[in-house]
């Protein structure tokens, strides 16, 4: 609610976590026993990786890594020369950031591109996805990490959403943006009940080792998330004219930041 930068910034930067599980036991100290740690990433591949002493070069250019200013590592994933597909950590000292981000909203996100050349990363910075291979792998190591990036993104455009409303004065509105106001306020509870009954049946299943988990349910249910908030809020801006349009009020920048946000794929 505070700012949407700001949370998604969180909430990617911590997801990113995730991926702890599944180093060698030598790169997860390394990259996570600092307490700077923050992960950007992107999911396309590298240009080139060519095997070398100890590790691999890496040459590639990526977009839209949430986090970069931030970032001590860089993720990404490439096929290795024996043609099996990894994901590979650059260390940030060997990543070229470019200021690129032109979108409308989430200006302080620093979503940027990445590139590096010949840039060395060993063995242990390695990793498969949901292949755990360190002696420390939690329960939410189970969950396969296209579900886990919908429970992200599924909090993340409900707190977008709030932040909207928290930055309007329902007895400043007239009667009609009242009521836009209420029903997104009922959207939004609806939405994170439902969130919060997924997300318990899913984290009870995890604990018990119970593989079992509703992906097609979840991935609907986000979906239908992101369309029901999307209609709530563009009528809410609908009806408080040019309330929402002012760029001195903070509800204003907190809808650009929602309407962005709901062009990630997961939504579509």
């Amino acid at each position: 609610q505070l700012m949407g930068s700001f949370g998604w910034c969180i909430n990617l930067g911590s997801g990113a976590n995730f991926f702890s599980g599944f180093y060698a036991q030598s790169g997860a100290e390394k990259i996570f026993l600092n307490p700077n740690c923050v992960l950007a990433g992107s999911g396309g591949l590298a240009n080139e990786i060519t095997k070398t002493q100890g590790g691999y070069l890496v040459t590639g250019k990526w977009s839209k890594a949430t986090g970069s200013a931030h970032a001590t590592h860089f993720t990404c994933n490439g096929k290795l020369p024996n043609g099996s597909s990894v994901s590979l950590t650059l260390d940030a000292k060997d990543v070229t950031i470019h200021e690129d981000w032109n979108l409308f909203a989430m200006k302080s996100s620093s979503s940027y591109g990445f590139s590096t050349v010949n840039a060395f990363v060993p063995e242990d910075f390695i990793f498969n996805i949901n292949q755990p291979k360190n002696g420390f792998p939690y329960a939410i190591h189970q969950l396969p990490f296209s579900t886990f990036a919908e429970f992200c993104m599924f909090a993340a455009i409900i707190g977008l959403a709030e932040g909207i409303v928290s930055k309007l004065d329902y007895d400043k509105l007239k009667p009609k943006a009242q009521k836009s106001l209420t029903d997104l306020e009922s959207c939004i509870k609806n939405r994170l009940e439902v969130l919060n009954v997924l997300a318990t049946e899913t984290w009870v299943k995890l604990c018990n080792q119970d593989s079992d988990i509703a992906e097609d349910l979840i991935s609907n249910s986000i979906k239908t998330t992101g369309s029901e908030l999307f209609k709530a809020v563009n009528q809410l801006y609908f009806d408080t004219g040019l309330l929402m349009a002012d760029e001195c009020e903070l509800a204003h920048h907190h809808y650009k930041d929602f309407m962005l946000a709901i062009q990630h794929s997961l939504f579509k």
